[in-house]
Order: structure tokens, then C-alpha cells, then sequence
């Protein structure tokens, strides 16, 4: 039995919003697989005797990557970015953050994460969502996205349940890759900077895949004094050894250009007087 229809276009799968989360499901030329009954396993008898379930091999590996997608915690918003192609670059930086991105899901897990740096509005979680969305449908690779200022919610929220920190963390170092989104955001205070570096620190030291999203420039990165000024520096919201670890763990891009929410906005103008 092959698998794929027009309407999911040969992937076997759609994806669509349900609440606050993108949420994969299997298409119904995958229900009726012929080889399994549309159940997603087999039962099958080994030359010893023995009996085991076994996924089914013409729709189990979609079966299970639809299931790590739904578990990726992905928001409704970016519900049509399933590949990181689906971005379009507006400027010569971005191009190069594509670039990466694609090497960076077709060479995984040779290749080491990515941290985008740049002022809102430029692509930057759409990229990270897009490399994630296509490790786990297309690869098979579990993924979780968090953002910051939620992460660190959840945190308090355990924390004031009396729930153990670790019950929250675990999840996040223990993903093969996550997504940090708007790393930096709110205010931090020093018990939260020592969550995050401990997360940090527990998946550098695991080798775990961290792609990271900001809208602060790392210091190596300002090109003036006046930038310096005007701009909120990463280590400065984190801590120059969260920064440090980072450096290691992530290739650090810089991304410019106009804000794409606010491009072919027009702006009343206030009418005179």
C-alpha cells in the first residue's frame, strides 16, 4: 500500500489549529492502511514462537512522528510551518539564517543548534519552528518548544504548588532539541537566571541540540557605541555564563532588516489641527 493523497500531498498527515497548539493528524489514506487495519501495529510471531506487537512498517514511522509533533508544544500560530523553506528572506542576513537552518536539519545531528539575535518581526521563531516542525515529521527526532516568559511562569507556578523544579526541567533537558523562544524576555531575577542556567547547563553537558530566539544582541556583535546605547545586550539579560555556554552550544546569527508585521502597514496620521 503506498501512503499519501492529494489532500495531504503525499505526506500522510495534516496539521491544523485545535485551541493554542498546532496539532497533527493522520490523514485517511493512512486509516486505512491495508497492512495493519489502520491500527498503527501488527501482530507478529518471531521463528521461536514468540509473540510481539511490532509497529506496522508501512504507517508506523508516520503514526509516531505525527505523535512527536503533537508532543513539540507547538503554537497554533505557526500551524503552516511544517519546513524551514516556508521562510522567505527580506534581507541579506536572513539568508544566510535560512541557509543554516536547512544545513542544520539535513546534517542532524552533526551540526550544533542556532541562536537568532535581531529586533522583532524578522522570522526568527518561524525559523526555529520550521526546523523543529521538520525533525519531527520528516525525521523522527523529538523536539519541545518553550517560550521564556512561559517557561519561567510554569516554573513559578510549580514552585508556589511545591511541585519539585526538576518535574518542570526534566521534559526540557531531556528533548533531543529544544526551542527557547524570546530568550531574555520580562523581568529575571536571580532565582530564575539560576533555572536557566541550570538548563542550561544540564544540556551542555548532555550534548543536547538548544536552538535559541532573541531579541537582545550578544556583545560580540555590537558594532558601535551608539549601537551599544540603543540596544539591550544578551549577557546583560542573562548572565556572561549562560552567554558563554551558549557560544559553544549554538552558531550565533545576527539577523536585520524591518519589522515583516509592520511592512505595508499603513499609518494614519493624525489629522492637523
Amino acid at each position: 500500500m503506498e501512503i499519501g493523497c492529494e489532500r495531504c500531498y503525499g505526506n500522510g498527515y495534516l496539521v491544523e489549529k485545535r485551541g493554542n497548539l498546532a496539532v497533527s493528524r493522520i490523514c485517511g489514506c493512512v486509516t486505512g492502511c491495508s497492512e495493519c487495519g489502520g491500527r498503527g501495529v501488527n501482530i507478529v510471531k518471531d521463528k521461536k514462537g514468540y509473540t510481539y506487537i511490532s509497529a506496522c512498517r508501512v504507517c508506523g514511522v508516520i503514526r509516531r512522528n505525527v505523535n512527536l509533533y503533537n508532543l513539540a508544544g507547538i503554537p497554533a500560530k505557526y500551524s503552516h510551518v511544517l519546513q524551514v523553506d516556508t521562510f522567505q528572506p527580506k534581507h541579506e542576513t536572513h539568508k544566510y539564517a535560512l541557509k543554516y537552518a536547512k544545513e542544520f536539519v539535513q546534517m542532524y545531528p552533526q551540526k550544533r543548534g542556532f541562536l537568532l539575535m535581531g529586533k522583532a518581526g524578522l522570522g526568527k521563531t518561524h525559523l526555529a519552528i520550521g526546523a523543529i516542525s521538520e525533525l519531527t515529521l520528516k525525521y523522527g527526532v523529538r523536539c519541545l518548544f518553550k517560550d521564556f516568559f512561559f517557561l519561567l511562569s510554569e516554573l513559578k507556578e510549580a514552585y508556589s504548588l511545591g511541585t519539585p523544579e526538576n518535574e518542570v526541567l526534566l521534559p526540557l533537558i531531556e528533548t533531543e532539541v529544544l526551542v527557547i523562544d524570546e530568550l531574555g524576555k520580562g523581568k529575571t531575577n536571580e532565582w530564575e537566571l539560576n533555572i536557566l542556567d541550570q538548563l542550561i547547563s544540564k544540556r551542555y553537558n548532555a550534548s543536547k541540540t538548544t536552538l535559541i530566539t532573541t531579541n537582545y544582541i550578544a556583545r560580540d556583535f555590537v558594532t558601535s557605541q551608539e549601537e551599544y546605547e540603543d540596544r539591550e545586550i544578551l549577557e546583560e539579560r542573562v548572565g556572561a555564563r549562560i552567554a558563554s555556554r551558549l557560544y559553544e552550544m549554538c552558531e550565533f546569527i545576527y539577523m536585520e532588516g524591518r519589522d515583516f508585521r509592520k511592512a505595508g502597514k499603513r499609518v494614519l496620521k493624525p489629522p492637523k489641527l
